[in-house]
């Protein structure tokens, strides 16, 4: 009976269940949705997104389902309409700002969340790292080395000109380099760098290195950040580490082969998928409420050859 019904459907080039169908009746979208803080684009050029891609599908290995990506837009309203309409049975927050309003219309969905990196303080469980303490732990490694002025290359601090949808890990690293610091900081000395990008934080950088006293040491955000000033010393002819030294922050693969090789705080972007995809399936599974569980996990600076002690 069975190879007469599967001939007959081979006849009919019948494809198989209807999944929407299928979602009436089990009353699952069998896809999770990843609301991501950037546009789409930028997302396939960031070289963090795909070791946090890579953890996500090692979460999602033993289950039977999709994933659909939410992207930023300039049009906010038209991207939370996409989450609100989005056939999905959870979503994951990967380091959205305050105040989105994505953010909002997830959670009126009353659909399990897993909030990793940012917004801070969430109503939903969360993934994440110490932020403030990684920073501080950096900048402590340069005041130990005797550097006492230090540039920062920064991330924006707020997404929108008003200020409201501000980047909770953008405040909570500065907080950590100015406690690291301590008398060294200077805020004239923070740079704020957008994109991610190394034209703009080269860009930035020769600006430091032209100031009437230049910093001898330059903390950034992320590696790739460390990459453009790395190129802006080299263009200014000032020798890494042995005039300026450079710390930057991921740990991704550029950071090993860099010339210098990058000093940087390494941090888990492989993990943090693979347990927000692991508990956001698990609270999808159990279809109750989600209990507020939080998962904060260690970060390492790697000294390599891109710091030294200042020149006395």
């Amino acid at each position: 009976m069975r190879k007469k019904v599967l001939e007959a459907a081979e006849a009919l080039d019948y494809p198989g269940p209807d999944p929407v169908a299928r979602r009436l009746r089990t009353g699952r979208a069998g896809a999770i949705g990843l609301i991501f803080a950037e546009r789409l684009g930028y997302q396939f050029t960031d070289p963090t997104a795909p070791a946090f891609l890579r953890g996500i599908a090692r979460g999602m290995e033993e289950a039977p389902t999709g994933l659909l990506l939410v992207p930023d837009s300039r049009y906010r309203d038209e991207a939370a309409r996409t989450v609100r309409e989005a056939a999905v049975d959870g979503f994951i927050l990967y380091s959205t700002p305050q105040n989105d309003p994505r953010i909002e219309a997830a959670l009126a969905r009353r659909l399990p969340i897993v909030t990793v990196d940012q917004p801070r303080g969430a109503e939903t469980p969360f993934v994440g790292i110490d932020d403030r303490g990684a920073a501080r732990h950096a900048a402590e490694h340069l005041r130990e080395l005797g550097h006492e002025r230090v540039g920062v290359l920064s991330f924006v601090t707020t997404l929108d000109p008003g200020g409201a949808l501000e980047l909770d890990l953008t405040v909570e690293r500065l907080k950590g380099y100015e406690e690291g610091l301590g008398p060294a900081w200077d805020p004239e000395l923070v740079r704020i760098v957008r994109p991610n990008a190394p034209e703009p934080a080269r860009e930035a950088t020769l600006e430091l290195l032209s100031l009437p006293e230049p910093p001898t040491a330059i903390l950034a955000m992320s590696d790739i950040f460390a990459i453009g000033a790395l190129e802006a010393a080299a263009e200014a002819g000032v020798e890494v580490p042995e005039q300026l030294s450079i710390v930057g922050f991921d740990d991704g693969p550029a950071a090993e082969h860099a010339l210098p090789p990058l000093t940087t705080v390494a941090q888990p972007h492989e993990e943090k998928g693979r347990l927000a995809a692991q508990w956001l399936l698990e609270d999808i599974e159990r279809g109750a409420t989600p209990e507020r569980r939080e998962q904060i996990l260690p970060t390492e600076l790697v000294v390599r050859e891109s710091t030294a002690p200042r020149r006395v």
